[in-house]
């Protein structure tokens, strides 16, 4: 997840620059320099084995340190954030474990990337979509998650708990990444509130936003970028968000993370991969 600015005076000169060398950061930089823009789940808890069934682990290769998350949302496509594969030529992807560095684990590496053509760097449509070389084969620990109806763009989700889980960075001062996926509850919250902390030019209508619930300070933070916001309906998983974007702060401060509002974009993601969405 990019990190953006607290300063309500996004257009400084100050705020420019580093949007600037967070895509540099983010394209070009080795595994150490990607801390600031890499994922943690903050007071998580492991996820037991086929919990998260959707859950991807994208990497630049195959020895490389985690990059970003993902959702699998048919055989042969995985959704996540533009600014994860913006500039990429391939992305090495990992299926159905509950465990970073599962040497067993179903994995390929896709050169098919589809960053949105309006993806810029306020994080503003930051959607990609990766196409597989092959179809998945489904189990109990792989299957695809189902997406969020374009006829519920009317409702904002305010105040629905919802649940992020990623692998990332768990602590601010020593930089160390969880072993085992980890989840969290969080609640989306009122898109006025967000662009408050980050400002209008961010948080747009095609955005949302969340944070811990009352009390809590359980959130993403820096990370796990391209993983799924989802929410339980009547029983069934569905996905209604992107991990996008955090403050610059310390992932401990309470503030707001912000997502793709996945409803804006059902359409060019049905457009692009051929699938059936409504």
């Amino acid at each position: 997840m990019r990190t953006i600015a607290k300063d309500q005076h996004l257009l400084s000169s100050r705020v420019v620059i580093l949007l600037l060398i967070a895509a540099l950061l983010a394209e070009a930089a080795p595994p150490q320099q990607l801390d600031q823009i890499k994922g943690r789940i903050i007071t998580g808890t492991d996820a037991s084995v086929g919990q998260f069934p959707w859950q991807v682990i994208l990497k630049r290769d195959e020895w490389d340190d985690l990059l970003c998350g993902g959702s699998i949302i048919s055989d042969s496509w995985v959704l996540t954030a533009g600014h994860c594969a913006y500039g990429r030529d391939s992305l090495y992807l990992v299926f159905g474990t509950i465990e970073l560095n599962d040497e067993s684990a179903q994995s390929m590496t896709s050169t098919k990337l589809y960053v949105h053509p309006n993806y810029n760097d306020k994080m503003n449509n930051d959607v990609a979509l990766v196409q597989l070389p092959q179809p998945l084969t489904f189990t109990n620990n792989i299957q695809p998650i189902t997406l969020v109806s374009s006829t519920q763009s009317v409702n904002t989700y305010v105040g629905t708990q919802a649940t992020i889980a990623g692998f990332g960075l768990v602590d601010d001062e020593y930089l160390d990444y969880s072993q085992v996926l980890q989840y969290a509850q969080v609640q989306v919250i009122a898109n006025d509130k967000c662009s408050a902390v980050f400002g209008t030019s961010v948080v747009l209508s095609s955005t949302m936003c969340a944070q811990g619930n009352a009390g809590s300070n359980m959130s993403t933070c820096s990370g796990d970028s391209g993983g799924p916001l989802i929410i339980n309906n009547n029983g069934a998983w569905l996905q209604i968000g992107i991990n996008s974007f955090v403050a610059e702060d310390r992932c401990t401060t309470g503030l707001p993370s912000g997502y793709v509002r996945l409803t804006s974009f059902i359409d060019y993601i049905a457009e692009t991969t051929g699938l059936a969405l409504s």
